[in-house]
C-alpha cells in the first residue's frame, strides 16, 4: 500500500459512522443505503454521503439492480484489512425472507434464491465461469464442456442477449446466474423434473429427484442447509 493510499484509508477510518458502515458489510452481501443507514443509526443522506466517499476510496462498490443501488465491500482484501486493524464485525442488517421465495424462485426466466446463488458460486469455484467487467461473465472452455454435457448450452438460442451475466439476488444479496445460460439452466432443470413451478407466481420447488441429483453437479447447493 502506498503512503498516499494509506493516508486516504486512514482518513476514511477516522469516522465512526464510516467504520460502522464498513463492518456492517462484513458478511459479503450487498445492502441498500436505506438498510445500512437504519442499521448504523444515521440519516439516509448521511449514509449516502459516507458511502460515496468510501466508494471513491475504493473500499466499497455499488451495483444498481432495478430501482435500487446495492453496496458491498470492494473485495475480501478490504475485510482482511479491517479485521487486521481490530475492527469488530457488526451484526449484518436484516434481510427479507419472503416465505416460499428465499430458497428457489424465478427471476424473469432464470433461477434465483439460495439454490441459484450456490450454483453460481460453484461455477465460479470450478472455473466454468469467470467474472468480466461490469455484470458480464465469460463461459470458459471447461465450462462449455460442463454445460454441453448437461445438455444446457445446446438448448440456448443465439440472440443478441448476453450468454451469461451476474444478477444480484434480491434475498441472498449475492449474485446468481442470469442471461441465456441462466435461462437455459432453469429450463433444463424443469424439463428433467428436478424442479417444478409452484402454485404462486415465481415460486420454484425442488423435487426429490432434484434434491438427490443436483448436488452431484453443484456440490455447494445444500451446504449449511437441510
Amino acid at each position: 500500500m502506498t503512503s498516499e493510499r494509506l493516508v486516504l484509508v486512514g482518513a476514511m477510518l477516522a469516522d465512526r459512522s464510516r467504520v460502522a458502515l464498513l463492518t456492517a458489510l462484513f458478511d459479503g452481501r450487498a445492502y441498500t443505503v436505506t438498510e445500512l443507514a437504519r442499521h448504523v443509526g444515521v440519516a439516509t443522506a448521511t449514509a449516502s454521503e459516507h458511502l460515496a466517499r468510501l466508494r471513491d476510496a475504493a473500499l466499497v462498490t455499488v451495483e444498481p439492480s432495478g430501482r435500487h443501488r446495492y453496496y458491498r465491500l470492494a473485495g475480501p482484501e478490504v475485510a482482511e484489512m479491517l479485521e487486521s486493524l481490530g475492527a469488530d464485525p457488526a451484526a449484518a442488517p436484516p434481510r427479507p425472507h419472503p416465505a416460499g421465495l428465499d430458497l428457489a424462485r424465478s427471476c424473469y426466466d432464470h433461477l434465483a434464491g439460495a439454490v441459484a446463488v450456490a450454483v453460481y458460486e460453484d461455477c465460479i469455484r470450478a472455473g466454468y465461469l469467470t467474472q468480466e467487467e461490469g455484470s458480464a461473465l465469460r463461459l470458459t472452455t471447461i465450462g462449455r464442456t460442463f454445460f454441453d454435457e448437461l445438455g444446457v448450452t445446446a438448448a440456448v438460442a443465439r440472440t443478441d442477449r448476453p450468454l451469461a451475466r451476474r444478477c444480484l439476488d434480491w434475498t441472498e444479496r449475492r449474485p446468481h446466474l442470469g442471461g441465456l445460460l441462466g435461462a437455459g439452466l432453469l429450463a433444463w432443470l424443469l424439463a428433467h423434473g428436478w424442479m417444478v413451478r409452484g402454485d404462486r407466481p415465481r415460486t420454484i420447488r425442488l423435487t426429490r429427484a432434484g434434491q438427490r441429483h443436483l448436488p452431484s453437479h453443484f456440490p455447494g447447493v445444500f451446504d449449511g442447509r437441510p
